[in-house]
């Protein structure tokens, strides 16, 4: 974010794969990667220090938008709704826009000219699929330029899951701004590190997401960028988001950095140091219900369930992996090599203890799809924050941090 030279690191979490790039065989090559997290003294941003190349993820990203379930869009709508000046006339830009999910719904509420900008091939074939203009580039100052030549200028520009992707964040301000009008208003949604901090969550740490955002660090962007943070709010969303609208005043940006304050710094330390102690606790949990006669699968082979299994090395306790979307049945997990099963599985008694890798909002919604399962003396337990579900092990863990178990729904 300030491009400063003094990044500490704090955990590294060996080489590893891309976590949403899916083995046809076992015995497939994967392309590794050194997975380092930091934090910079500067400005507070907690970061990768060597980010994987972006055409490695990005010209068939394998991922599309809608596959996910996305509670808080309803929310969204309604706050754009009320945004000054905005009108079903605005003109709107989502970058990162993937199959154009988002972008259709606004649609759908009436507005009329929203376009939308991504670099994968495959998303920008099913957004247009969708009926949704997208230009398929990757955004800085040029793509901007050229947008604004025959677009004109936004009155909303819009970053869904994106920011904690870009690898240089001054460039992307600058972008912004030649693609805003002055008094254009900015709404950026990203996962919240600070929620990660003291869940603790380090499935959230997965090598896209080169940038780790609180409230603290995502202000210093907006300010570094010349945009004035109106208002934010957290959401329930794959763990937690922070959700963010601002307005550009016009002029350049001010990236004054005088350095983290005291709290960002100690939250950040002590995610570190929890981490060797959560490893080893989820071995020894593991160990233990191995040893009690108990055969174990995951359910959810999303990103975080794959960077869980490989960080903390656990993928021997594991049967396989069951998932409800059928793109990936059939497949292996990278990394681990686990087979990718549907959920069906479950019901054919091989595993009786089952660890939730689904995001909190749909926990619920899974356990009630498998009574039967529960029925024939199967278990749930949860591994990703926050859910009711965790382990015995994590209840210190967020005890020391004020955390609580149950989902804020």
């Amino acid at each position: 974010m300030c491009r400063g030279r003094t990044v500490e690191t704090l955990i590294h979490f060996g080489e590893h794969p891309i976590a949403h790039h899916f083995l046809t065989a076992p015995s497939d090559a994967e392309y590794v990667h050194p997975l380092v997290l930091g934090f910079c003294g500067r400005c507070g941003l907690t970061q990768l220090t060597d980010p994987i190349p972006p055409e490695k993820f990005y010209t068939d990203y394998n991922w599309l938008s809608s596959w996910k379930w996305n509670p808080h869009v309803p929310r969204l709508v309604e706050l754009i709704g009320r945004l000054a000046g905005m009108g079903k006339e605005s003109r709107i830009l989502e970058v990162g826009s993937n199959d154009g999910s988002f972008l259709e719904v606004l649609k759908k509420e009436g507005y009329h000219h929203a376009i939308g900008m991504e670099p994968a091939q495959d998303a920008v074939e099913a957004a247009k699929r969708r009926g949704v203009e997208t230009i398929r580039a990757y955004f800085d100052r040029g793509a901007a330029q050229e947008l604004v030549a025959s677009f004109g200028q936004c009155d909303l520009f819009i970053a869904r899951q994106v920011l904690e992707h870009v690898t240089d964040l001054q460039e992307f301000a600058a972008a912004m701004r030649v693609m805003l009008r002055p008094g254009g208003h900015v709404f950026i949604e990203v996962p919240n590190f600070g929620f990660s901090q003291v869940a603790p969550d380090y499935s959230a740490i997965w090598e896209e997401h080169v940038n780790q955002f609180t409230l603290e660090t995502l202000s210093r962007f907006f300010d570094s960028a010349g945009i004035q943070m109106a208002h934010h709010e957290t959401a329930l969303f794959s763990g937690e988001i922070l959700i963010a609208f601002g307005r550009y005043h016009g002029g350049a940006g001010s990236p004054q950095f005088s350095g983290p304050s005291s709290e960002l710094r100690s939250k950040a330390l002590a995610y570190r140091d929890r981490w060797p102690g959560f490893r080893q606790e989820l071995i020894r949990f593991l160990e233990e219900e191995r040893k009690a006669g108990k055969k174990a699968a995951i359910y959810g082979a999303g990103c975080r369930a794959c960077c869980l299994i490989n960080y903390t090395g656990v993928a021997s306790y594991l049967e396989f992996a069951v998932d409800d979307q059928p793109q990936k049945q059939g497949k292996y997990m990278p990394g681990s090599g686990l087979p990718v099963l549907s959920s069906d599985a479950l019901r054919e008694g091989s595993v009786n203890l089952c660890l939730l890798a689904v995001n909190a909002e749909n926990e619920e919604k899974v356990v009630g799809k498998h009574q039967a399962y529960l029925e024939q003396g199967g278990e749930f337990v949860s591994v990703h924050p926050p859910s009711g579900r965790l382990p015995p092990f994590w209840t210190p863990l967020w005890r020391a941090t004020g955390f609580r178990t149950e989902p804020c729904v």
